[in-house]
């Protein structure tokens, strides 16, 4: 059973805008949440930015960001963070070329996007300094969504999935699907050979996909999925690997037709799969859901909202199809070594854009 043992409370507050949280554990116990913070959504100054809490994320400590050398050389950029042990975090993210900050990140008349790269370095002191940031490079060239964080495998290798996004001018340029970029040498060489997720039909969407490792060896990916062509929603489609990431099962449909969705592995075959339910419903929100993966199937055994937002959403008029309903978002959850479970999101209220933090407990 899923239970809800705390409000929701801010990260920060700030007049800036914060989105796309990502929280780990150092193994003191201090908590370090990143997120993405600019004038707005999609501003040419948004950086990813790091504060950290000795006292379970109750209070913070003033963000810094993890990559101010973007700001000289007019790139905006997004990144998540992933505990390697000790004192050493790893960031994985992606960087826009933002030359003309008056051109938005996404083409509202084609949904296509800047180009970007992606990057990824580690911290070897719990975030406080950096090494410089290093480019992976893709099949995709110019237009590669890297929103997840790494994941650290039962074998040691590094593991993120990733998707392609179609030109400035709408075109996919490579396949449309879903790869895992991968490095067995702790970053030295990268590949994204192995396709994670991908639909008979092309126009099927692979959006923000995240991955976890489930006690038996099983890799798990939870996708955003719609059909492109008439921006119909489908419902959250799922994979799995049970051969260490070499290859993965056919996409299956989850029960709940969301956005950004994400995995926590719980102990066991059991996961929490959280997905932010934004379109075609009459209720959206965070729902979240205890999932037994045994055998390689998906069996519900509970479901929760476990946050609703204050007030009816409304599309964005000048905003790409595919991110016309973004009011809230990214939910994920860290398991604690203590055996809690905190949750972190993005929402706007009131028109203020925000990450927010609340715990659940799964029984």
């Amino acid at each position: 059973m899923i239970r809800v043992l705390e409000a929701p409370r801010p990260i920060l507050r700030t007049s800036l805008e914060t989105m796309f949280p990502c929280l780990v554990e150092v193994e003191d116990g201090t908590l370090l949440a990143c997120f993405t913070m600019g004038t707005e959504m999609d501003s040419a100054d948004s950086l990813t930015h790091l504060c950290r809490s000795s006292d379970g994320g109750r209070t913070w400590s003033q963000p810094q960001p993890i990559f101010p050398e973007f700001r000289k050389i007019s790139r905006s950029e997004t990144s998540k963070i992933t505990a390697l042990g000790g004192r050493r975090i790893a960031a994985l993210g992606y960087a826009f070329d933002r030359t003309d900050p008056e051109r938005p990140l996404a083409n509202p008349q084609t949904g296509g996007m800047q180009e970007d790269i992606v990057i990824w370095a580690v911290s070897e002191d719990a975030g406080c300094t950096w090494s410089a940031p290093r480019e992976i490079r893709c099949k995709w060239g110019a237009h590669v969504e890297a929103s997840a964080p790494l994941t650290v495998l039962r074998d040691g290798s590094w593991i993120s999935p990733v998707a392609g996004f179609p030109d400035w001018d709408g075109k996919m340029l490579s396949r449309a699907c879903g790869r895992v970029i991968r490095s067995f040498d702790q970053g030295n060489t990268w590949n994204d050979d192995v396709v994670c997720m991908a639909f008979p039909d092309a126009q099927i969407s692979c959006y923000e996909q995240r991955l976890c490792q489930l006690d038996s060896g099983a890799i798990v990916v939870i996708g955003w999925n719609e059909d492109l062509r008439g921006g119909n929603l489908l419902r959250n489609h799922f994979t799995a690997s049970f051969d260490n990431g070499a290859s993965f099962t056919p996409p299956k449909p989850t029960g709940i037709a969301g956005q950004a969705a994400s995995l926590c592995a719980l102990g066991g075959e059991r996961l929490l799969a959280l997905h932010a339910v934004r379109r075609d419903t009459n209720r959206p929100g965070v729902y979240a859901c205890e999932i037994d993966f045994s055998g390689g199937v998906w069996h519900e055994i509970d479901r929760k909202i476990v946050w609703e937002p204050s007030a009816p959403l409304t599309r964005s008029a000048d905003a790409a199809e595919i991110f016309a309903y973004l009011k809230f978002g990214q939910p994920s959850a860290l398991r604690l070594r203590s055996g809690e479970i905190i949750m972190a999101f993005w929402a706007e209220e009131a028109g203020q854009k925000r990450c927010l933090t609340m715990r659940l407990a799964v029984d």
